[in-house]
């Protein structure tokens, strides 16, 4: 199997120019809670010092005011790109007050029910009130504790000139009124929802989570450490299983998006945006005192909470929605959704798996990848939640073909026929972080690291974290104890001069920024709100 990954990686390693891949791009962004001294969810503000969480580019917040998120610019390598995300650790670090810290992990510390996650703040401004309008529609639909999960985000776009090859090694004729690049990245989408089982297997390092995290009186079927820990035994990643991000199972909703064509899945997601759902209808857009609880009542309020492991992604412009950006100009990069935050790495991640993930984009890259319907849709979505409580179990199966196989064998398949492909990245240059100097052999050292995952899953971060959970007591006192120590580490480092300067600039612009936009606000918000949304009447009408 995938012996066309094979024949076109030979293919490529034979024809392709040595420069081919010095202009592709990686990007990352990693989601970390503050902690008070207690570890509990941190109730203060956005730090100051930090700047705007609405305007600041590099450091921001996502659903709540303690989640961060650190976002890099798009890098020329893994390396780079793993670099500038060390570098705003650095920068946050010794500006966070009252002893607080970060919690590196993916599922929440200490909470205190719903209320104690406390949702952003971003101003007066429209565009900082409808930023918030939105979360607050989130915690309303799904509930806060989903919203507290952190996780890790790895963008990355191929060479422009890598389309043209990538046209020929398919023998691919284009007769759709799509750009090839924005078809080939269709391709590699579904190719990645395909194998997405593989990432939390292999990085996967979320097998248990606080008590906590679960409602009062809730069920689950996790084992029971001790009245503070709950963890399943054979468990990758409980963030993308069936306590992690997802849609309410006591709620029906239709949010099935096809992925047999670019065109049908952005008319289902629009589709989606514009249909009133009549349970978030009842609920209400606003509240009594006229304050948003919501966008709208829609099946979606806006394309972003379309949660898939993997997201097509466009650049909009300025106040312009992402789905019409990308309806407009189509695909410039991929944003793969699925990765956890790594307890045992300082910023949640390391050299050799950014790697990996670099040859799965590229593995993607080179695979046949015939329309996705909606019978492996659903397959796909239970091979990954079946791999998240139950992966390491011995000789575990999930689904592929409508056939039962042996995740080791599938896995085994897909990296084998990446070492071509490895050797190749490599013989292109040596990939360099700043803290470790050159690295050799990276993309083959990452393969080897990763097929030994297959044969001893021992060697898995969930595993590790399972097998640790008895002699700290605890998942709370596991990570605390590493997210303290990992705190130390980043701040004995030595730093990156240029780039804190940078992110110093970052926190004054993003200020000024946000009180330019507060003075700009004039009018009614909803008013603002409507404008917004009329752009999908009028595409509707161009359609």
């Amino acid at each position: 199997m995938y012996t066309e990954v094979s024949h076109r990686s030979k293919a490529l390693t034979e024809t392709a120019d040595k420069d081919l891949f010095s202009k592709r791009r990686v990007g990352l962004e990693k989601e970390t809670l503050r902690i008070d001294t207690n570890g509990k969810i941190a109730q203060s503000d956005h730090p100051k010092s930090l700047g705007s969480a609405l305007c600041n580019g590099q450091v921001t917040t996502d659903f709540s005011e303690a989640l961060l998120e650190m976002v890099t610019p798009p890098c020329a390598s893994v390396g780079a790109a793993l670099d500038h995300l060390v570098g705003i650790h650095q920068f946050i670090l010794p500006r966070l007050e009252n002893g607080e810290g970060l919690w590196n992990t993916s599922m929440p510390c200490v909470l205190d029910g719903d209320s104690s996650i406390r949702i952003g703040r971003y101003g007066t401004s429209h565009n900082g009130t409808m930023k918030q309008a939105y979360r607050r529609g989130l915690g309303l639909r799904y509930g806060r504790r989903m919203q507290a999960i952190a996780g890790i985000h790895f963008n990355y776009s191929m060479p422009e000139q890598s389309w043209p090859l990538w046209q020929q090694l398919h023998s691919f004729d284009n007769q759709t009124a799509h750009s090839t690049q924005t078809i080939g990245y269709f391709h590699m989408t579904r190719n990645l929802m395909r194998i997405g089982w593989l990432v939390p297997y292999l990085f996967g390092a979320s097998p248990a989570i606080c008590q906590t995290f679960l409602p009062s009186g809730a069920d689950s079927d996790l084992a029971t450490l001790n009245k503070h820990t709950r963890y399943a035994p054979f468990g990758t990643s409980l963030r993308m299983g069936e306590i992690g991000y997802r849609y309410k199972e006591d709620a029906p909703i239709d949010l099935s998006v096809r992925h047999d064509s670019f065109d049908n899945y952005l008319a289902d997601i629009l589709d989606h945006v514009t249909t009133v759902h009549d349970a978030y209808a009842e609920a209400g857009v606003v509240d009594n005192a006229g304050v948003y609880q919501q966008l709208n009542a829609n099946k979606l309020q806006i394309e972003n909470e379309y949660y898939s492991s993997v997201r097509p992604k466009q650049i909009p412009e300025k106040g312009e929605m992402p789905l019409l950006a990308l309806k407009r100009t189509g695909i410039r990069y991929l944003e793969l959704r699925s990765v956890d935050v790594n307890v045992y790495d300082p910023a949640g991640m390391h050299i050799e798996q950014l790697a990996m993930l670099e040859l799965l984009m590229l593995f993607a890259w080179l695979a046949d990848s015939p329309p996705l319907l909606p019978d492996e849709m659903a397959v796909n979505k239970r091979n990954v939640q079946l791999v998240a409580h139950r992966g390491r179990e011995p000789g575990f199966k999930i689904t592929r073909d409508n056939e039962q196989v042996k995740l080791v064998d599938w896995g085994q398949q897909i990296l084998e026929s990446l070492q071509p492909l490895a050797q190749w990245m490599d013989a292109q240059g040596k990939d360099r972080i700043e803290h470790g100097g050159q690295v050799k052999n990276l993309y083959q050292n990452s393969l080897q690291q990763q097929l030994a995952k297959l044969h001893d899953q021992t060697l898995t971060p969930s595993a590790r974290i399972v097998d640790e959970l008895d002699s700290h007591g605890s998942f709370f006192k596991m990570v605390m104890t590493v997210s303290e120590a990992h705190r130390d580490n980043l701040l004995k480092m030595p730093v990156n001069t240029s780039l804190q300067n940078e992110l110093e600039q970052l926190v004054g612009d993003s200020i000024e920024a946000q009180q330019v936009l507060e003075a700009n606000s004039t009018g009614r918000f909803s008013d603002f709100l409507s404008d917004y949304f009329s752009q999908l009447e009028r595409t509707a009408e161009a359609t």
